[in-house]
């Protein structure tokens, strides 16, 4: 394989395009790359894929602020897209109304590509649109690429082939700033996809490809509704077995769309409150929502209604925030320094958008460990997300923005048990009551210890909804890892 200085490179004059004076833009190490795969790959730009009808390419539209939250259909932002696919709970939403007017330019099917070419580290993202995902509208900083019935690759192909290290360095290099954006609009068309003139290599690269995404897909899928089924049962089941969990839970082969998110605006509510009950001077009337300890006593039969703050109070969990590292840090390595946007699906992103060296990993001795959990508790609409750490995601380091809670006495509660408790929708939902704006970002702030967590009063239920939450969420992780293995391997010169 060819080898270039790192330091730098000369170029003859004549080879300047369009007036484009960025180094990286010409950087010989990707053209060197790309002639090593030639005698055993096409090498066709994303222009000429498109030119001969192989692929379809189009972008989203722009939809105006005001019909955020107004309904169930997602629309889908950069921030939304993480590890190749879509959010489960996306931020935004909008009414049917909205959808009917946007959804013929929208058009969005299973197997498209969603590609952010606008923004700044999220350039070059992707998610494969699943079933799963249903109807949607994307925004303007996203393009879709869609694989054609005739093209030599299928959609899975061409993921893996856009989250390949090598096609990846060219979108970076074809990145140049647009005002106080950064695009790639104009340029992801010059992007070169190797395609393997085996066909038999195609297939199994997109097979591959495709039971990791659809297997993801599923355990997401099935963590949403058993977040949501766990809720219905603790309210109206009566005995405690897995199978009677697993009755409440939809199969994902028979499934009918996603539930409405929390981002959808809620109806209007008014009520009184007597100046005694006032707090600690709070006068956010949604602080104070009577609807939540009306649910609240939903759950009191089959649950203990405990405090965040009695189980830190009596030491079963620790909680502490993270740190600040200094952006001069960002960059300096691979330890990924997990910030708010960072945090997935039930999982953190497999490429945390900033990395750090082993010195400065070890100047945070931060103690995280397998099984933590992290919560968001700065932020907008983030604030209350939450993962659970698993082995493949260490060692990292992680922002003061977010909460780590670490569980001390597992036989009191599980950490999958307290995840799949800060999940329910009950306790989502005073997370958002509790939020306040401090300066100009919203926080949990301490009122995390004031939240109520519904915990089964059966041990074999609290044992059931541990048990399938850790498995769900260990076997989704390692999809994840399967896929960024196979990413890592595509055009690698000798496999």
């Amino acid at each position: 394989m060819r080898r270039y200085a790192e330091s730098g490179f000369v170029l003859p004059a004549t080879s300047v395009k369009r007036d484009i004076f960025i180094p990286r833009y010409y950087d010989p190490r990707i053209g060197g790359e790309l002639a090593d795969l030639s005698t055993t790959h096409h090498l066709l730009s994303l222009d000429q894929l498109i030119a001969a009808g192989d692929i379809f390419h189009d972008h989203g539209k722009y939809i105006p602020k005001i019909y955020y939250g107004t309904g169930a259909f997602p629309y889908i932002r950069t921030s939304d897209i993480a590890n190749c696919e879509i959010k489960a709970s996306p931020k935004h939403g909008v009414s049917q109304a909205i959808y009917d007017a946007y959804k013929d330019e929208n058009d969005v099917k299973a197997g498209d590509i969603l590609f952010v070419h606008e923004g700044t580290y999220l350039i070059g993202a992707t998610s494969l649109v699943t079933p799963y995902d249903g109807p949607m509208l994307y925004q303007h900083h996203l393009a879709k690429f869609r694989v054609a019935e005739k093209c030599s690759f299928p959609p899975h192909f061409l993921l893996a082939a856009i989250n390949a290290p090598l096609v990846q360095r060219q979108i970076r290099s074809k990145q140049f700033s647009a005002d106080i954006i950064d695009s790639v609009v104009g340029r992801v068309g010059e992007v070169i996809i190797p395609v393997p003139k085996d066909r038999d290599a195609i297939i199994r690269i997109a097979n591959s490809v495709r039971g990791a995404v659809e297997g993801r897909a599923m355990m997401r899928e099935r963590l949403t509704h058993l977040f949501q089924a766990i809720d219905v049962w603790l309210r109206r089941a009566g005995s405690g077995n897995l199978s009677d969990i697993l009755q409440w839970m939809p199969d994902p082969k028979d499934y009918q769309g996603r539930p409405a998110f929390l981002g959808e605006r809620p109806s209007f509510t008014a009520f009184t409150l007597k100046s005694s009950s006032v707090k600690k001077d709070i006068f956010i009337p949604k602080y104070y929502d009577p609807s939540i300890p009306t649910m609240l006593t939903d759950y009191r039969d089959r649950c203990d209604l405990i405090t965040i703050s009695s189980l830190v109070g009596d030491g079963s969990i620790s909680i502490r925030t993270g740190d600040e590292i200094g952006r001069l840090n960002y960059g300096t390595g691979e330890n990924p320094f997990i910030r708010t946007s960072d945090l997935g699906s039930y999982e953190l992103k497999s490429d945390a958008k900033h990395g750090v060296n082993d010195a400065v990993l070890s100047a945070y001795p931060q103690g995280i460990a397998e099984n933590d959990i992290l919560l968001v508790r700065d932020g907008t609409y983030l604030v209350g997300s939450s993962v659970m750490v698993k082995a493949e995601d260490l060692p990292l380091l992680y922002c003061g923005g977010i909460y780590n809670i670490q569980v001390n006495n597992s036989e009191k509660i599980s950490p999958a048990l307290l995840y799949a408790a800060l999940n329910l929708p009950v306790v989502r939902a005073q997370m958002r009551r509790k939020q306040f704006t401090r300066d100009v970002i919203d926080t949990l702030g301490h009122r995390l210890l004031e939240v109520v967590l519904p915990i089964p009063k059966d041990p074999a239920v609290r044992s059931s909804i541990s048990d399938l939450v850790e498995l769900l969420s260990t076997q989704r992780v390692r999809y994840r890892a399967e896929l960024d293995n196979l990413f890592k391997g595509m055009f690698a010169i000798g496999m």
